[in-house]
Order: structure tokens, then sequence, then C-alpha cells
């Protein structure tokens, strides 16, 4: 079975379909913070320790469930997805997982609107960085952009 392909131009692995076998994960990180997530959005951060230092939960011995992680709920009338497919799993028309160095791109498509999921970790600051884009099929767009700065409650 064919899950994705490797980009070579752009250097990145392209993940076409949410039904990996198991999590395939992208670690990004800086000096301090890391952050792994799973071509479903799924995944934990954390600042110099991940055992000790987790800002988000995760379970070790949950594979391959993946269900702890950051998720963005789109609600389309009585549809609620996730352009990572996860927690929902509602089935997507489009979905593409990009894991990339340094950064993973998520586009999800559901009923004529689309999300890309743009995550990263900036090389020379501790936070993960999150935006999030809607393209409506009347090209109108929104842009999100979070920056979680959470860390510095575990400076130590």
């Amino acid at each position: 079975m064919n899950f994705g392909h490797f980009d070579d131009a752009n250097k990145e692995y392209v993940i076409t379909t949410p039904d990996t076998p198991l999590p395939w994960i992208n670690y990004l990180g800086s000096q301090d913070f890391f952050t792994l997530i799973s071509n479903t959005c799924g995944g934990y951060s954390f600042y110099k320790d991940a055992k000790l230092l987790r800002i988000t939960r995760y379970r070790y011995n949950n594979i391959p469930v993946d269900s702890n992680g950051k998720y963005y709920y789109i609600k389309d009338g009585d549809t609620v997805w996730n352009p990572g497919a996860m927690p929902t799993r509602t089935p997507l028309d489009v979905y593409e997982c990009r894991h990339g160095l340094g950064y993973s791109r998520f586009h999800g498509e559901k009923n004529g609107l689309a999300a890309d999921l743009l995550a990263f970790v900036p090389v020379d600051t501790a936070c993960e960085i999150n935006k999030l884009t809607f393209l409506i099929s009347v090209c109108s767009i929104l842009s999100l952009l979070i920056v979680d700065k959470r860390f510095r409650y575990f400076h130590m």
C-alpha cells in the first residue's frame, strides 16, 4: 500500500492518507524547545526534558493510537473536521501532510472549505508556532497565527 512519497525538490516527505499503519512523526526543535508531531497532528511538546518538562500530554505506550496532540476543530454546518484528520476522523475530500526539515504542513479540504496548518519551532526561540489558514471557495482568506509561549513557566 502506498502512503506517500518523497518530494525531492522541496526536501519533504508527502503523506497522502491519514491512515498510516503507525503515526509518522516529525521532530521539530530548537536548542531548548521540542515538538514531536505526527501525520495526524498528534504528538507533544517539551522544554529541555521530554520526561520531566512536557508541556502537552502524551503516553509513550499508546502506539498505534495517536490520540493526543494539538487540534483545531473546524465546524462547518453539522460537519466537524480537522486538517490533520484526528481526532474527529471525519473523512476528508483532500488530505496531505508534508514533513519537512523543521516544519510540518497539513492540508485538508471538506465541503468546499480548505484549511492549511503550518507547525514549526523557530531556531532562536523556545516556542512552537502554528499558522492556520482557511481558503473558502469564494477566495476569501482568513489566517490565524497562534504563538504558544507557555515555556517561560518552565525556565530552570
